[in-house]
């Protein structure tokens, strides 16, 4: 049955930051941003920014299986979290997505996020986007996007198979990217030879 993606989590605003997220060494918080987000959804938590927080906001810390979906930009994807330091926040790019505590029984936060990156809620993203300069998703346009939760034990066997889908990916990247590198040092190797013949 499909509903309404806001029936099953909480949403809530990243970190007000007013300006650029200054780099402290006596910083008190870890700053997830866009740019720690890799090509496969990862977030790169050894690049991830340390600050002082201003303001007398008290930060809302990430916790494991939170969703952080990228709100601001054409690119409108979901990240799950894991295993992250406790101190860390994310910046006012994102929304951070919570499967309400009635739901922690029967909706997995892998699997809805998952649903998210998939080809029916990007293309609603892609055709709900607001702004012309700089185009974003607003909170209730989230709130309202299609959703389908089958049963838990669907949940579990459609995350088992993206993570087999993704494992595969990044081994044949790898063994493209190693080929790549052997063809560039026989071109390197032959162009020597070439050389010192002259």
């Amino acid at each position: 049955m499909t509903t309404t993606l806001g029936k099953y989590v909480s949403i809530g605003s990243g970190y007000p930051f007013r300006g650029r997220i200054e780099p402290s060494r006596e910083g008190d918080a870890l700053v997830v941003q866009i740019r720690n987000i890799d090509a496969d959804g990862e977030i790169l938590a050894n690049e991830l920014t340390l600050t002082k927080l201003p303001g007398k906001k008290s930060p809302d810390w990430l916790l494991a299986n939170d969703i952080l979906f990228i709100a601001k930009g054409t690119k409108n994807t979901a990240t799950l979290v894991k295993n992250l330091p406790e101190n860390t926040i994310c910046s006012p790019h994102f929304f951070r997505l919570r499967v309400k505590p009635q739901h922690n029984a029967d909706a997995l936060a892998e699997f809805i996020c998952w649903q998210l990156n998939q080809e029916p809620a990007q293309r609603y993203f892609k055709v709900s986007a607001e702004g012309s300069l700089q185009v974003s998703i607003r909170k209730k346009v989230l709130e309202e996007t299609p959703f389908t939760l089958p049963d838990f034990e669907t949940q579990i066997k459609i995350v088992n198979l993206h993570r087999c889908a993704m494992k595969e990916i990044k081994t044949y990247n790898q063994l493209i990217k190693n080929r790549q590198l052997e063809m560039t040092a026989i071109a390197s190797e032959l162009l020597n030879r070439l050389t010192k013949n002259a």
